[in-house]
């Protein structure tokens, strides 16, 4: 009798938690599950037909780049999927079924207006010899339900980062099947207005499946794409540069080019190795830092819609100011050491001899580009800062830093004094201790 009782009153609870979660869930407004679903960061795998809305989601921006990605990789006439060679040396891909993968992932509209076969592909669509990576720079929904078309604009680039092309696509996907289809077009972004309102027949290679959604993947598609259109674009990556933080960082588009041709090595190499989100009320920001202690700032309205900085000392974000605000004077000193830092491991020496007091660096250095040749010369890698004692006199505060190399290739490091006084407005200036 004890056991039943203690299952009837577990039966009471369980029964009272599911009347109450249905209670609070039809309280909730339209908008709020619009809220859940629209969330720029959810952190698990999620599978979910898209709002009725033409607004773009996260996860449709995935498997459009998923569906243009496969597109793009089937136009390859070397593709790896291809090379295969049976127990004779012989390749047993055929021209033909080669060209059938591509039409597998064309929509039926298209080739039917165009009566495309096996035999005539490449007067409609042009075949590729080597491997493309797709970059997406536009993309809309132009309808709502569960077979959505979507205008698509990115460029494509070999896997040495080099140019190719720009292109335009319309993209079908068929949410309630998982399929899409592809229609190359020759009209411009802005000017397309098709509707492809059609059900897509499932075959072996127009399927997709359940995309992720996580701050992780957030970060490194940004940081893949700013370095893809950074390498093989730059025109088209300044364009996406914060307008006020371009200007102030470097002036115009010539500035630019050159910073990422002198960093270009490096910039090729670049992979996300911490990554945090700071959600607004009407923007989130993903803030990113490479293994070099670089720091980037991506700030996202909606998807494709957003600008990003390459530091946050050009231009203080928010959630520095907030954190500035709330600490003491030694807690500023080191917030303003780390924007040096910073400034050195970017290479970006115009800004560091900037902040450097005038005093100091008319005696110790001169012009700013005698600034930058010893600054190579005492500093030649790129460092992570340590903090030893603090020490102030008047409005003058000494902190003494270790600065030691960032990829641990070089043991020891370089011990010295910044001196530092705090202005208005997030502003410093400062010495260095020159041994």
């Amino acid at each position: 009798m004890k056991k039943i009782k203690i299952l009837i009153v577990i039966l009471v609870i369980v029964i009272i938690s599911i009347i109450t979660t249905i209670v609070i869930l039809r309280a909730m407004e339209p908008q709020d599950f619009a809220k859940l679903q629209k969330l720029a960061t959810p952190e698990e795998d999620i599978e979910i037909s898209p709002e009725q809305l033409k607004e773009l989601t996260r996860i449709e921006y995935n498997v459009i780049t998923f569906a243009v990605t496969s597109y793009i990789q089937n136009l390859n006439q070397n593709n790896s999927l291809y090379l295969v060679k049976d127990e004779n040396g012989n390749f047993y891909i055929t021209e033909e079924e080669k060209n059938q993968r591509v039409i597998d992932l064309l929509s039926k509209e298209y080739i039917k207006e165009n009566n495309i076969t096996t035999k005539n592909l490449e007067k409609y669509i042009t075949l590729e010899k080597e491997q493309l990576l797709f970059v997406p720079t536009k993309m809309k929904s132009m309808n709502t339900g569960e077979i959505k078309t979507y205008a698509v604009q990115g460029i494509l680039e070999n896997i040495q980062y080099q140019f190719d092309k720009e292109i335009c696509l319309i993209v079908i996907i068929d949410y309630q099947n998982k399929t899409f289809a592809i229609e190359p077009t020759n009209q411009k972004y802005d000017e397309i207005e098709t509707i492809r309102d059609e059900n897509i027949k499932e075959n072996d290679n127009n399927k997709y499946s359940t995309i992720t959604v996580n701050i992780e993947n957030i970060a490194k598609d940004y940081i893949n794409l700013y370095k893809r259109l950074a390498l093989a674009k730059p025109e088209l990556a300044y364009e996406f540069l914060d307008q006020e933080y371009r200007e102030k960082r470097f002036g115009d588009l010539e500035v630019f080019e050159k910073y990422i041709d002198s960093n270009k090595e490096e910039i090729k190499k670049l992979a996300v190795e911490q990554y945090q989100v700071n959600t607004y009320s009407d923007y989130s920001e993903y803030v990113v830092k490479d293994k070099y202690e670089n720091v980037y700032v991506f700030d996202e309205k909606a998807v494709l819609d957003f600008t990003f900085k390459l530091d946050t000392y050009t231009l203080p974000t928010d959630k520095f100011k907030e954190e500035y605000d709330k600490v003491e004077q030694q807690q500023k000193v080191m917030m303003n050491v780390d924007k040096w830092v910073q400034m050195l491991n970017n290479r970006d020496y115009k800004s560091a001899y900037e902040v450097l007091d005038n005093t100091f660096r008319n005696n110790y250095f001169g012009t700013q580009e005698q600034f930058e040749t010893k600054m190579k010369a005492i500093f030649p890698l790129r460092y992570k800062v340590e903090y030893g004692e603090f020490s102030e006199e008047g409005n003058t505060y000494m902190q003494e830093i270790t600065l030691s190399d960032v990829t641990g290739e070089q043991d020891g490091g370089i011990q010295t004094t910044a001196i530092m006084q705090l202005k208005d407005d997030y502003q410093f200036v400062m010495a260095l201790e020159i041994k």
